[in-house]
């Protein structure tokens, strides 16, 4: 049976519908979110440049293949037009360390999305580790489920 298309109507919508999927660790609602253009581009932290649905879509699967992912986000700064809307942001990303203690990890990230004839489309990711994390979090915990998993 196959899942109904949803139409997004805001950036902030499918923003938040994507780190949704990412905590349900549900690829097929991940990438229903995102455009389907040979054209899209994902970077994940210290990872390659990746480009074209089908290649970004099998980077999803890989990362999500450990499971779901605990983020909070914290906007930072948004340009928003009425095709395009571009979206700085920190995502605070619970990690497990080689011990199995929990600690937040930070990331700076973007996202750009796309207003076409199917709603707004994620059409870019951009995620790299934070240099300076204690400056947001010192490991703040509270907003996250007791059971860490791992990214």
């Amino acid at each position: 049976m196959s899942r109904a298309k949803v139409i997004h109507s805001s950036p902030q919508d499918i923003e938040q519908a994507f780190y949704e999927a990412l905590e349900a660790a549900d690829l097929e609602a991940l990438m229903d979110l995102w455009a389907d253009d040979e054209h899209v581009v994902c970077i994940h932290p210290g990872g390659p440049r990746v480009e074209g649905y089908h290649d970004v879509r099998d980077s999803w699967k890989e990362i999500l293949s450990a499971g779901a992912l605990q983020i909070r986000v914290v906007p930072v700064h948004r340009v928003e037009g009425v095709m395009v809307s571009v979206h700085n942001i920190v995502e605070q990303v619970m990690m497990s360390s080689s011990r199995g203690e929990p600690h937040v990890v930070q990331v700076n990230a973007t996202n750009v999305y796309h207003k076409g004839p199917n709603g707004w489309k994620i059409v870019m990711h951009h995620a790299s580790p934070a240099m300076d994390s204690e400056e947001m979090v010192e490991d703040d915990l509270s907003d996250f489920d007791p059971q860490p998993t791992l990214h």
